[in-house]
């Protein structure tokens, strides 16, 4: 274990389960501590100045604190010694992590499902929060057309034809479109794939608060199916 790692993480923010996988994926023991997110714990003056973007998730290592989620896997990688694929593949692995976790993670969450379902996502004005959803799932779309075409075309079971980091990373943030029901029936080899993440050791624990809220959306909604 690498000397004093500490998690801080919230069940509720999407970027936090790929680093909790990453470390669970290859046994890096950590202590974990809950930052309650709905009670703004993330704005108290001690969470900020371990991190004063007041975003998750946050590691400290011997009292070096580091956030965002490509940075913090980034860092576990050269701090508990666990090997890098090749230059090639690992670069596109990088490049995926990081495309999830900041603009695939802004066009779902903040311009589609969070407006929907939080009031603080949400803009004030009507007319504007709902011009923003519309903008919002025609970015998901493309983003999806991307997963569907270039890299899940012709069967292929992962991302980069091989399971990676950028699996776990890139369906965890995909996921989050399940809070508002969407349909992801257009994009069969994405939901196939969405099928053998799900079955990756890990998953179900890091994703068990998503996954027991969108099981009572669909209890709500008539609907046993995730897709």
């Amino acid at each position: 274990m690498p000397d004093d790692l500490k998690v801080y993480a919230s069940c509720v923010v999407a970027p936090c389960r790929p680093v909790l996988l990453f470390l669970k994926e290859n046994g890096v023991e950590y202590s974990y501590v809950e930052i309650n997110v709905l009670q703004n714990e993330h704005l108290t003056p001690e969470f900020l100045e371990k991190n004063p973007k007041h975003t998750l998730p946050v590691i400290e290592h011997n009292g070096i604190y580091i956030s965002e989620a490509p940075a913090i896997i980034n860092h576990l990688h050269d701090t508990c010694k666990i090997p890098r694929l090749s230059k090639e593949v690992q670069s596109q692995v990088d490049q995926l992590v990081s495309w999830s976790c900041e603009q695939l993670h802004w066009n779902i969450g903040f311009s589609y499902v969070y407006p929907q379902i939080y009031s603080e996502f949400a803009l004030e004005d009507s007319v504007s929060n709902n011009k923003l959803i519309e903008t919002g799932i025609k970015k998901i779309c493309e983003d999806l057309d991307t997963l569907e075409k270039s890299y899940l075309h012709s069967n292929k079971s992962w991302l980069l034809g091989v399971r990676t980091t950028a699996d776990f990373t890139v369906a965890s943030i995909v996921v989050v479109l399940e809070l508002v029901n969407f349909d992801f029936k257009m994009w069969p080899n994405v939901i196939n794939w969405l099928e053998r993440v799900r079955s990756l050791p890990g998953w179900g624990e890091v994703h068990k608060f998503h996954d027991d809220v969108v099981r009572q959306i669909r209890e709500q909604n008539g609907s046993s199916d995730y897709f």
